[in-house]
């Protein structure tokens, strides 16, 4: 957790207005986190943290690559990423102690003297990265797959429209009508 200090932002002695960090973010950053999907990565995360009387507000800018793992021939490839987000952080109010966090807005008691934004930045980077991640188009306009592994999906999307029997049953009916 050594690692994960610089991200802890002391909030006590910024004057009020806008505050800029930069983050450069590689696979150290994503050890500190158990469970972690992303190994290798290279990201700048850009942050504006602007201090108003009763709130801070944060936007956070990210520009990067990430290595993942294709979902469709399982070998690893650069994939960029990118993303803006925003993130109200407010003081708890003493009246309404249960007050929760939500996506967008984070509560810190008064007395915290600072702002830790470690799990915002690994949600951020995890959030940019698409649902599907499949090897971009080569210039030349074929996939960027292994072709060996694109050759046995193709291969066995043969033999299973050829083999099921519930198509003949459908064939039929559309023959009757």
């Amino acid at each position: 957790m050594k690692h994960l200090r610089q991200y802890s932002i002391s909030h006590v002695g910024l004057k009020i207005g806008i505050h800029q960090f930069h983050y450069e973010i590689d696979s150290r950053f994503f050890k500190e986190f158990e469970g972690s999907l992303i190994d290798e990565c290279k990201v700048n995360v850009k942050l504006e943290l602007e201090k108003k009387e009763t709130l801070f507000i944060l936007n956070f800018f990210i520009d990067g690559t990430v290595k993942v793992i294709c979902d469709r021939c399982s070998e690893a490839f650069d994939k960029e990423i990118f993303g803006d987000y925003q993130c109200l952080v407010k003081y708890k109010d003493e009246r309404n102690p249960d007050l929760e966090d939500t996506d967008e807005l984070l509560f810190i008691a008064r007395e915290d003297a600072h702002i830790d934004v470690s799990g915002l930045i690994y949600d951020y980077i995890n959030l940019s990265l698409p649902m599907q991640k499949i090897h971009p188009h080569k210039s030349d306009g074929k996939s960027g797959c292994n072709p060996e592994v694109l050759k046995y999906l193709r291969v066995k999307e043969v033999k299973e429209e050829s083999e099921d029997p519930r198509w003949e049953a459908l064939k039929k009916f559309k023959s009757d009508n």
